[in-house]
């Protein structure tokens, strides 16, 4: 597989590369999706709750502890002009964090249009509800990023 230079930390040429864990981040909710390289595929498995942009970072040691990852897959709001909106810099900030506290690579994806692909997936008796939207916009960027490290 020919992966791709991380945004943050590094990632060791022994190292394998097989869970990884997704982050749609907001401002109220911040969804979270697992992905998995062997099989190729990406599934929501939670929403966190995002206060004063901090998410809830015992949630977040608590889904590493349960899934494992080798690396983080964050998506970023690219705008067509390529100016740094505050928006696009609080998610900066939060990958920081994720690679401080935790050592993992950071990888950064394009996450454009990820929320309004995402509600093609929803039930019609999930509609409206912003916060399911954000865990499957976290799979969305998953397998974005699956899609452009195995295929490229």
């Amino acid at each position: 597989m020919n992966r791709k230079t991380p945004t943050l930390g590094q990632y060791k040429s022994d190292q394998t590369l097989e869970i990884v864990l997704g982050f749609d981040f907001g401002t109220k909710n911040l969804g979270v999706a697992v992905g998995n390289l062997l099989t190729e595929t990406a599934q929501p498995i939670s929403i966190l709750k995002v206060t004063n942009n901090q998410p809830d970072w015992n949630a977040i040691q608590k889904l590493l502890d349960d899934w494992q990852p080798d690396a983080f897959i964050v998506g970023i709001p690219y705008t067509q002009d390529g100016t740094e909106t505050e928006h696009i810099k609080i998610i900066r900030k939060f990958m920081n964090r994720l690679h401080g506290r935790y050592g993992l690579a950071v990888y950064e994806v394009d996450e454009s249009y990820s929320s309004s692909q995402s509600e093609q997936y929803l039930k019609p008796s999930q509609k409206g509800k912003k916060a399911t939207l954000d865990a499957i916009s976290a799979a969305i960027i998953v397998e974005r990023w699956l899609k452009d490290n195995i295929f490229s």
